[in-house]
């Protein structure tokens, strides 16, 4: 009987905490503390085959705090690997657009 009990407990906690965390990945989804120096970096050694193994995913993964630099993040994101030229020069004109808004920013 005691482990009836036990199992019933066990998913009627599975029940209820799934849901729970579900919401709560939601409400408190993290975003990335990133500035437009930083996202210009991620761009110029993508661009140049620079940077660590995992750099690239985690730059288009994340989502960024700042509603510009996440504009820059989603069409870099959106460039079909392996990159063609066209990709390349897209994310050169992101360059160039994360590039200003560093020199901009105060």
């Amino acid at each position: 009987m005691r482990t009836v009990i036990a199992t019933l407990l066990k998913i009627i906690l599975a029940i209820v905490a799934i849901p729970l965390a579900a919401i709560a990945a939601l409400i408190f989804r993290s975003r990335a503390k990133l500035y437009a120096p930083d996202v210009a970096s991620y761009l110029r050694n993508f661009i140049d085959g620079k940077g660590g193994a995992y750099d690239w995913d985690d730059f288009t993964s994340v989502p960024i705090a700042d509603k510009q630099l996440e504009d820059i993040r989603c069409k870099a994101a959106a460039v079909d690997l392996p990159v063609t030229e066209q990709g390349f020069t897209t994310l050169r004109v992101l360059l160039a657009e994360a590039e200003r808004l560093s020199t901009s920013a105060p």
